[in-house]
């Protein structure tokens, strides 16, 4: 039996008072009035000394009140098995960081060598589980397994980090947080729980989802800080490039932001290409706390890696560029090679469209019958051979037609009607799906307005199968669309030419080309600027074979994604062609200065306080444990019903011995 405040048991100290007062026995007050003493005997009055107690029974009577008075004020219960385990033990899960920043010096040793020390600490009837996390939280040891072979928790922690180090990405503190708040199963709902937190705790870390959360009250969460030797550090991000015809070109556009931690001690920085001439590397100061934009030195020997030194922390010090790689594009044009120099042929105005771009290589052909080698693209205007272009159509290429009758048309399954249309003024574009892919780029609010884009020509088209685009103002449709097969089939009412309308000689004309090539799959946008922990661009209808920076190799199933794990240049490879990605380190990584406890405690986490003794704390629980089983079982009830018991029997035997002492 236990108690939930033993010290009202030193009440039961007052069984003294009734065995003092029996032990006094003061002689009788009451005065008798006799006529002579003549006839009484003399009698000597017994010593306090050899006094004895006589009324046995009454005495432990009332002592046993006091008892049973003092026991049940002591609030007494049976703590079972199950309140035993509770106020002993804890569950305890351990978060160990291992994104990028933890690469500095020997924070990850540091990190590993505290949360060993937590588990060896740990008794053997604690919980105990623990997990890794960077962007997302990976687990080593669960509140289960712990359950079933306690022995072998350290064992198995040994093991497991002994494979693992820091990786590349990013530290999202508020996804692990909320992702360790499920992992106290059923299990763990007696025990206190706690998450320690081992991490370097840098400015950098992602904490705005955990406003999203209400933190659990029964959950606190103890800091273990690791700190490195010295927090100086120096890291280059890449803040701007743009696509340029050769890596040499592209450095002269490339824009570097430079940063210097506050109170750092390193002023001096040397910024050069990765195996670059030192005549081209720039050497300057940054001032401590200081951030700065500088274009990146000449690249004289054309690699793809800068470089920054002047600290010890190397991890953030490396920007790679993504190389110039013009994606070929087949494009063919059915008509007369010789027309492309002839100012009034649709050819003539494609041909000058359709430019090397630093993301694209249009290969323009000319002839009356499609190439034996299959081209992406095919233009058609006029009365153009129908000739495999519905198999053209059926493999997936794309297809744009300006057809000046329905024979075309009909070769590819279409029964429809075209007429010249016989007014001999002007139409404009009046309606525009500017949200539809083939229009996409008419999407920009520069490229909306039509005002100054007239068609002298057009053919009335009429007939089902084709979605309608874009409109004259006279209602007539001017661009129209289909599938065929695995193919996008576009109709034009109207050429681009000089004799049928404006839009060669408009600013609308190529964009709207560049428009077409990106909906058929070769799009002239420059690669995003890709960190790691991002997923790599990849076309989910083809397989992809993909090349890390490691030189390991990946193949990916159509539809697979890949998530990019390092830094680095990575190959991607396809049966259409093949180019390469850059990814960097994320530049929020490279604030590597600590952050202050209390931002935590702002987000609603219940921080414990780190010096807090093992001994107050479960000695807290054993009290909230006791409290919880002696409100269960209320066992003073019964002390109280046994102590009105033992008054009422007193009281009857005090009586009967009072009538006792006087004799009628």
């Amino acid at each position: 039996m236990s108690w939930l405040f033993p010290l009202y048991l030193a009440g039961a100290a007052a069984i003294l008072a009734p065995i003092l007062l029996h032990l006094r026995r003061r002689p009788p007050q009451d005065r008798v009035e006799f006529s002579s003493l003549l006839f009484l005997d003399a009698q000597t009055p017994m010593p306090v000394s050899k006094r004895r107690l006589e009324n046995w029974l009454l005495l432990l009577l009332r002592c046993l009140a006091l008892i049973l008075l003092a026991l049940m004020f002591s609030r007494p219960f049976w703590p079972s098995e199950q309140s035993v385990t509770a106020s002993a033990s804890r569950a305890s899960l351990i978060l160990i960081d291992r994104s990028a920043s933890m690469r500095r010096e020997d924070i990850w040793k540091k990190a590993v060598a505290e949360a060993e020390k937590l588990v060896r600490e740990a008794k053997i009837t604690d919980r105990i589980a623990f997990a890794v996390f960077d962007r997302e939280l990976t687990p080593l040891w669960t509140f289960d397994e712990d359950r079933q072979s306690p022995a072998n928790r350290l064992t198995t922690f040994k093991s497991r980090l002994e494979a693992l180090s820091p990786t590349w990405a990013p530290t999202h503190l508020d996804r692990a947080l909320i992702a360790a708040v499920p992992s106290f199963d059923s299990s763990t709902s007696t025990l206190q729980k706690r998450i320690h937190l081992i991490s370097d705790l840098q400015e950098g870390a992602k904490l705005d989802a955990l406003r999203t959360i209400a933190w659990p009250a029964e959950i606190t969460l103890q800091l273990h800080r690791i700190d490195a030797a010295v927090n100086d550090n120096l890291s280059l991000a890449l803040a701007a490039s743009e696509v340029a015809d050769s890596l040499r070109e592209s450095s002269l556009s490339t824009r570097l932001r430079l940063s210097n931690t506050r109170d750092s001690a390193l002023r001096d920085f040397t910024l050069a290409w990765e195996g670059g001439a030192k005549a081209d590397a720039i050497t300057a100061q940054l001032p401590p706390g200081a951030s700065r934009i500088l274009p990146a030195p000449p690249n004289s020997t054309n690699t793809t890696t800068l470089t920054l030194s002047g600290d010890k922390h190397d991890f953030d010090n490396r920007v790679f560029i993504t190389p110039p790689q013009p994606r070929a594009v087949r494009i063919h044009f059915l008509g007369k090679e010789a027309s492309r120099d002839e100012a009034s042929a649709p050819l003539y105005y494609l041909a000058r469209a359709l430019q090397p771009t630093a993301t694209l290589a249009p290969q323009l052909t000319a002839d009356e019958k499609l190439p034996a080698q299959a081209p992406d693209i095919v233009f058609a205007v006029g009365n153009a051979s129908a000739e495999g272009l519905r198999d053209h159509l059926q493999r997936g290429g794309f297809l744009v037609v300006a057809p000046s009758d329905a024979a075309l048309l009909k070769a590819l399954g279409f029964d429809l009607t075209i007429t010249p249309e016989t007014s001999d003024d002007y139409r404009m574009l009046a309606e525009v799906k500017t949200e539809h892919p083939l229009l996409k780029p008419f999407a920009d609010p520069k490229l909306r307005d039509f005002t100054k884009l007239r068609f002298w020509k057009h053919r009335v088209i009429a007939g089902a199968g084709l979605e309608t685009l874009a409109t004259f103002d006279n209602g007539h449709p001017a661009i129209l669309s289909a599938r065929v097969g695995k193919g996008t089939l576009i109709v034009l009412a109207s050429g681009w030419h000089p004799a049928d309308s404006q839009l060669a000689l408009s600013t609308k004309f190529v964009p709207l080309l560049y428009g077409w090539l990106a909906a058929a799959g070769f799009s002239h946008d420059p690669a995003a600027t890709l960190f790691v922990g991002d997923e790599l661009p990849l076309d989910a209808a083809q397989p992809h074979t993909i090349t890390d920076p490691e030189g390991k190799t990946h193949n990916l199933k159509p539809g697979e994604r890949f998530t990019a794990s390092q830094p680095g240049l990575f190959k991607l490879q396809t049966s259409a062609h093949t180019h390469t990605l850059a990814v960097n380190l994320s530049p929020d990584e490279s604030r590597v200065l600590p952050i202050d406890a209390a931002k935590l405690a702002q987000y609603g986490l219940k921080l414990s306080n780190a010096a807090e003794s093992a001994s107050e704390s479960s000695t807290s629980d054993q009290r909230l444990t006791a409290s919880d089983s002696e409100q269960r079982q209320h066992l003073w009830w019964w002390f109280l019903i046994a102590l009105l018991a033992v008054l009422l029997l007193e009281t009857a035997l005090a009586g009967r011995s009072r009538q006792v002492a006087r004799p009628a």
